[in-house]
């Protein structure tokens, strides 16, 4: 929810509900993106894109909510602002931050992982691989559970 001072915008305060934006996905395609309000400060958010409907969330949604818009096909100072009066302060918005964090942490675990792979196993080198997979799986834990809780969140579901 949008704070002004320290009171929170309503649904019927807000200039617009829904918001819908295009964006481009990595593969060229374009995808519909809508955002809407509802009561209790709650949001709900679809995409049109194929990983939205097989996994339950998209990288689309999360870069939207960290208010990162270099995918949209139309990008607009008004169209952001109606954007940031429906999800700043929101739990899904928290969540999706939670998620991109261990995004990055993920990738970051697995590329030390391969750049630091060894061609032959010699002395103290399982060692260190043993070191860097569990870092691996640890990052691929907390992903594992922010993911989840924001698949919740976005289904609707009470946490």
């Amino acid at each position: 929810m949008i704070q002004v001072g320290e009171t929170l915008l309503t649904r019927s305060e807000l200039p617009e509900n829904p918001v819908v934006l295009e964006v481009r996905g990595e593969d060229g395609r374009h995808h519909t993106v809508v955002t809407e309000r509802l009561r209790g400060g709650k949001v709900r958010m679809t995409c049109t894109c194929a990983d939205s409907a097989a996994g339950g969330w998209c990288r689309h949604r999360i870069e939207l909510l960290c208010l990162r818009y270099d995918a949209l096909l139309e990008r607009t100072e008004e169209l952001e602002f109606h954007f940031e009066d429906l999800v700043m302060g929101t739990p899904l918005a928290d969540l999706a931050d939670e998620v991109d964090m261990a995004l990055s942490d993920y990738g970051q675990a697995l590329e030390a992982l391969e750049r630091k792979r060894p061609a032959a196993i010699e002395n103290g080198t399982l060692r260190a691989i043993a070191a860097l997979a569990d870092d691996l799986a640890d990052a691929a834990r907390q992903l594992d559970r922010a993911l989840d809780r924001f698949r919740q969140r976005l289904a609707g579901a009470p946490m």
